[in-house]
Order: C-alpha cells, then structure tokens, then sequence
C-alpha cells in the first residue's frame, strides 16, 4: 500500500512538473520572440552617425565607436557580440574595425564577438565587399542565436561599413526575468513539497483507519465473546438446573444480553453522531446543576466505595450553549470512570474565563502513561480493567464523548501524573 500512494504521488508530482515545465517554454519562447522584434526594430546601429571619410584613421576609429556605443545605448545589448569595420573601396583594405575599440565598461562577450567576426567574413567573402548596395539591413532570428547583418556604402563605393551583431536571446531572457524564474521555481518545489506531504498523511490516514478498523473488529468480537459464552453455556446446561438455578441463570442472560444491546446503542450512537446524523439540540444547560444530579445518582456507589467526592464552584451557575442530553453521557461518561479508576479522591472543578467555562473532573488514581493519552479516546481501548463490576466497562464511552464534543465543537483533552488524571473540557457560554 505504501509503494502505491508513494507511485501516485511521483505521479502527480511528475505531472505537475510537466505542467510547469510547459508554462516555462511558453513563457520563455514568448519573451524571446518579443526580445527578437524589439532587436529588429530598435537596432540601428549605424543610423546618425557622421563618418569623417576625409579624416585619419584615428578620427574614422573614434566614428565606429561612437557608431559602437551608440548601439550598446539599448538596454538589451549588453553581453552580445559585435563585429564592426570600416572598409576602403578602392583597396578593399579593412581601415579600423571593433577589435581596435576599448567599449567602455566592456559590455560585450568574447566569443560572441569572435562568431560575429567569423560571419561578418563570411558574408563579405561571399557577396564581395560592395556586392550589398546601400542599406542592407539581414537579420537571422532563433532561440539561442540571433544575428543581425547591417552594410552600409558611402560615397559610391568608397567606403562600406559594416555591423554583425550576435545575441543569446536564451540568456539575455533568463538573465533579464531570473525574479520570475526564481519565484516560479520556489513555486513548483512547495508545490512538490505540498503534493508528497498530503500523499503522506493521506498514507497515514488510510493506515490509521485500517489499524482503526483492525481494533474496532477485535474490541467487538473481544466485548460480544464472553456473554455468547456465558450464554451458551448456560443454555446448553439448562435441562440439568432445577427451578432456582433457572431463576439465577435467568437473570445472568438478562444481563449479558442487555450489556450486548447497550454496547450496541453505543456504537450506534458513535456511528450517528460522527456521520453528522445526530445535530447536537443546543439548548442552555447548567453544568454545576447537571454535574449534582450525576452525582446524586451515584451517590451510593461514592459511599460504598468511600470516595471523598467534592465539586468546586465560585459560581451559583455556569451556563453553556448545548445538547442536554449530550452533555449528561458527557459528564456521566467522565464521572463513571473517575469513580472507576480513583483510590479515595474525586474533584469537580468548574471555571469560567470571559467567555469560556471549563469543565474539569480529577481523580487521585493510577497514572495514565502518555503513549495512552491520546488513545483512550479511540473505541474499544481500555488501559486497565474496571476495579468494580458495578460499573459495566463497554470501552466506547470516551469514544462517544469525543464525538460529542467534537460535534458541539469544544475543546477536550486528558492530562496524567502521579499525582491525579484530568478530564477537561471547554465550551462558550450563550451569546448575549
């Protein structure tokens, strides 16, 4: 089972990978495509520029680099290659060109410069040195290289100027967007991140409802086995009991019977109340007043077992917004099992926080372990046996109260020590 949700988990991790990875082409592809028309129509590098044919080699020098620079004034040419030169129409001797030049703040890449050179011969060997006319103006556009071809012929073939340009649109768009890219990618590990973790705790969740379900099989056939027994055996021998024996055996199937039918109502009622069958009927409810009633009804068994029960309240009331007859299992299941578990001592505690009231219920008997704590809410789990058969002990009681509380939406929990285990729970008083 493991191996299946961590396959499905790849799965969706892979596919949302794909996803991202998709929406990164489209989004790079469309940056360079933008980028490539803003390189068509924005570099001119020659436009404006006035050539001092007439001068020194120095003063034409000074010309291709103001014609240089001029080009770099874009914000997107920084770190592109250029080949640039001035050639003489009568020699076909290169005058100045660009490997000359000292751009200053060195704005442009080496080996771009190089290819720009390389291509730049090329087109010149090629065409011939004045094969182009006036304006020619050849761009090549592509994802990781783009190439623009600019030959200009001056005084009727005296001279020709020339500009190759290469650029890595790639680069200059993730150099340019890396807040993007890195956002995105930020995005898509917590994303991933996102996707392994709910797979995981779906894993847990789906192992803990089987352990659930494992327990819940076991804890029924464990609390319906002994009174099918007891039964049985009675049944099987009841020709040989004579009338009194009948009487006794009688009322011992009574009994059982009806501890198996009470543990039925109990998990009928879990099941109802967590499946949202059963809406808590809020009504105002008196805690300290329903907390002395429970105790009056166990009053005998308190006195039998001679446990000094005390209820602690500084006020005459404390109101909440619940179910009644929710809110007695809830306080009945607590007090039964404190007078369960206790050596000597029972203390109600009631308190109220501005708007919050605070049921707590403490008994001085053995301490639960903390690996127990947040088990004895689930069904069927019980961490000792009862010290009196007086009370019936189905192990569903605490699941109800949880499913109670959770249903009234409250605030529970259980804390143990050495010296006292507390129930608690905290709920709001009625609005207004």
């Amino acid at each position: 089972m493991k191996s299946k949700y961590l396959r499905y988990g790849l799965t969706f991790c892979i596919l949302v990978l794909a996803v991202f990875l998709a929406i990164a082409v489209f989004y790079t592809k469309s940056e360079i495509d933008d980028l490539n028309k803003r390189i068509e129509y924005n570099v001119f590098i020659s436009s404006g520029v006035l050539y001092h044919f007439d001068g020194t080699k120095d003063e034409l020098a000074n010309d291709l680099q103001g014609a240089v620079e001029q080009y770099f004034q874009n914000d997107f040419t920084e770190g592109s290659g250029i080949y640039s030169s001035i050639i003489d129409g009568q020699s076909s001797q290169i005058l100045v060109d660009s490997s000359d030049l000292n751009i200053s703040g060195d704005p442009t890449n080496s080996s771009l410069n190089d290819e720009a050179h390389k291509k730049s011969d090329e087109y010149i060997k090629a065409n011939g040195p004045f094969s182009g006319g006036n304006g020619l103006y050849k761009t090549d556009d592509g994802i990781f290289r783009t190439t623009i071809m600019d030959v200009n012929n001056y005084r009727d073939n005296g001279y020709l100027v020339t500009h190759c340009t290469v650029f890595d649109p790639f680069m200059i768009v993730i150099r340019n967007n890396a807040s993007t890219y890195l956002i995105g990618l930020a995005a898509l590990i917590l994303i991933e991140a996102a996707i392994l973790f709910s797979f995981a705790m779906l894993y847990k969740s789906q192992k803990d409802f089987e352990i659930r379900n494992q327990k819940l099989t076991r804890g029924i056939a464990h609390e319906l086995k002994t009174p099918l027994a007891v039964t049985k055996a009675t049944v099987e021998n009841w020709e040989y009991l004579n009338d009194d024996q009948r009487r006794e055996y009688s009322g011992n199937i009574v009994s059982e019977v009806d501890h198996m039918s009470d543990m039925v109502d109990r998990l009928i009622k879990v099941s109802q109340i967590k499946g949202g069958n059963v809406k808590p009927n809020r009504k105002n409810v008196d805690l300290l007043s329903l907390t002395r009633e429970i105790k009056a009804r166990n009053n005998e068994l308190i006195r039998e077992r001679k446990i000094n029960m005390s209820i602690k309240a500084d006020e005459p009331s404390y109101v909440v917004f619940a179910d009644p007859d929710m809110m007695e299992i809830v306080i009945g299941n607590f007090m039964s099992n404190a007078i369960k578990y206790c050596d000597k001592k029972i203390e109600v505690r009631l308190v109220r926080s501005g708007k919050k009231i605070t049921f707590s219920i403490a008994n001085d008997g053995a301490m639960i372990e903390k690996k127990d704590l947040n088990k004895i809410w689930d069904i069927f789990y019980t961490t000792d046996k009862s010290r009196t058969n007086r009370i019936k002990n189905s192990g569903v009681g605490l699941s109800v109260v949880k499913s109670i509380l959770d249903a009234h939406k409250a605030r529970y929990g259980c804390t143990s020590d050495e010296n006292e285990t507390v129930f608690r729970f905290t709920m709001d008083q009625p609005a207004g």
